[in-house]
């Protein structure tokens, strides 16, 4: 069992709350338990840590508002993974090329069932995807025929109901930079309201895949500072808009031969979805400027909104199953890089 600390919302569904109405389901860690510590405890909220507190105003038209309040949560879960990626243990620490795949593609899968359950979990990052020691069984598949479970996703501190807590386009920005689609990154820098969509997580796996394989490749082999994979290692370590998007041009000239059929293919899927996605925002924006009841057409923005994330599930996982077949001749991470051979480098 492991028990997890950690400051939530006040007035938000706590990550436990939500997560252990998954419980037993595919690529989700299952919650056993949890409690919520008593806001008059010194220690249970922010509010007697941060008292009459303001975040600065550190630009012109930067808004000037109170911190959220926060309780501390005690969330107790039945398994006890290990990092998706630990370069410092070549042993044990790194997956198998294969092995690396299949813990992404998991937590996809696991991603999939909390949409279906109506929550979206908006933080999809490499720090909150755990693979596990050995197998686990599962029995609730989605678009691939697996019969047992190695990647979970964890960290539910951002989800939400989509269909009740998220159903506008807002400033409240949530993910993990580096990671964070590059929609959200885009209307961050213009301090756009967004609408967070299952569409922009699934880009995130895109990210977490790509920014494995950097750091995998610069562990095995002799990585150029003048090569594509030293270029995203810098966008995916930095804190800067401008780098950070730069990511994009590079993945799109990507040289590992191994992994570029799929990394091209979810750059794709996730290319022809942010259109459509943009489409439907801009939709919905214009409903809600008008004043008369819009709430059959928003319901119809977001069955429609429902159906195209359903569609790029399936894209993706689909996409992720078919290339692992040819990735899994590749038994170690030796071969990959002898396979590659210069073009790593490139």
């Amino acid at each position: 069992m492991v028990y997890k600390l950690s400051y939530q919302t006040d007035g938000r569904p706590s990550e436990a709350t939500l997560l252990s109405r998954f419980f037993g389901q595919f690529g989700i860690v299952d919650v056993i338990g949890y409690h919520v510590c008593v806001a008059e405890e010194s220690f249970g909220s922010t509010a007697h840590h941060l008292l009459n507190a303001r975040f600065w105003n550190l630009a012109a038209d930067s808004p000037v508002r109170s911190p959220e309040i926060k309780q501390l949560h005690c969330t107790a879960m039945s398994l006890e993974g290990l990092p998706l990626l630990d370069t410092s243990d070549k042993a044990a620490g790194i997956p198998t090329p294969a092995g690396l795949v299949e813990i992404i593609l998991h937590s996809m899968i696991g991603h999939y069932n909390l949409f279906l359950g109506g929550v979206l979990h908006r933080d999809v990052s490499s720090g909150n995807i755990l693979r596990s020691q050995e197998p686990v069984s599962r029995l609730d598949l989605r678009e691939v025929d697996v019969t047992s479970c190695r990647g979970f996703l964890v960290d539910g501190d951002h989800a939400v109901e989509w269909r009740k807590d998220a159903i506008t386009p807002s400033l409240e920005r949530s993910g993990t930079l580096p990671f964070m689609s590059t929609r959200l990154l885009q209307e961050w820098r213009l301090n756009k309201p967004v609408l967070h969509t299952a569409i922009d997580d699934l880009e995130s796996f895109l990210w977490v895949l790509i920014w494995s394989l950097v750091r995998i490749f610069q562990t095995f082999a002799n990585i150029t500072k003048d090569s594509i994979i030293y270029d995203l290692g810098h966008s995916l370590s930095s804190r800067d808009f401008n780098d950070i998007q730069h990511r994009n041009v590079s993945a799109k000239d990507w040289t590992d031969k191994v992994f570029n059929d799929l990394i091209q293919e979810w750059l794709h899927i996730s290319e022809t979805s942010r259109t459509d996605v943009r489409k439907l925002q801009k939709t919905l924006t214009g409903l809600l400027v008008n004043d008369s009841d819009t709430s059959d057409a928003q319901k119809r923005i977001f069955d429609e909104l429902d159906e195209r994330c359903g569609k790029a599930y399936k894209e993706f996982i689909q996409s992720g199953d078919r290339h692992l077949r040819t990735i899994r001749t590749f038994s170690n991470w030796e071969h990959v890089v002898e396979f590659d051979g210069e073009s790593l480098n490139e």
